[in-house]
Order: C-alpha cells, then structure tokens, then sequence
C-alpha cells in the first residue's frame, strides 16, 4: 500500500490536531475524495433521466445515451468544483482514518 505525505493547508487545524498525518499525502487524499464525490454525484443524478422520452427521428440510441452519462459526469464534477454538498471532506476524514489503523496510528484526541 502506498503511502501518502502531508500537506497540511488541506485539512482545517480542528482535524489535522485528530490525526498523525506520518506519511499522508493530504492532497492525494482530497483529489480521491473529490473524485469519488464527483462518481457518486453522477450516479445520484442518473435516475432523473430514466423517464425522460427523446425524439423518434434524431433522439434515442447509443450515441444519445453515452452523450447523457457524460452530461451527468461533468454535472458531478461541476457539483464537486462548486463544493455545494461537501461529502468530500467526511470521505477524505475516513480515509485517512482508515489508513492511519492500516499504519498502526492510533488517532488523537477530538476537539
């Protein structure tokens, strides 16, 4: 397993006091926090279109199809760049919780 370094300007001080940060890279963390937040948010907006009806004529097909999981794709990350939902920082807290155990790291205390 990879280790990952400090970068101490991702975290508020509230949470970088709960963590030994030895060998976390912080800012890959909050890039795969972002990014799965982005696949989650896309997955979440996908059943909005299930019902939507396309034209006969120039409507319908595999290419209207891969067009539309695009759009929802760049939806979420647009979502993810606006930080309107924030789930990104609770799942970059768990993984560096999650490492810190596979380390070894007991956590320190909560503020």
């Amino acid at each position: 397993m990879e280790a990952i370094v400090p970068d101490v300007s991702v975290l508020s001080s509230t949470q970088t006091s709960s963590f030994n940060r030895k060998g976390i890279n912080l800012a890959k963390a909050e890039k795969a926090a972002k990014d799965f937040e982005a696949v989650f948010m896309s997955q979440m907006l996908k059943p909005m279109w299930e019902g939507v009806k396309t034209d006969g004529m120039f409507g319908g097909g595999v290419g209207e199809d891969t067009m539309r999981d695009l759009l929802l794709q760049e939806y979420g990350k647009s979502m993810v760049r606006n930080d309107q939902y924030g789930l990104s920082p609770a799942l970059m807290d768990a993984m560096i919780r999650m490492q810190n155990q596979a380390d070894g790291v007991q956590p320190g205390p909560t503020v």
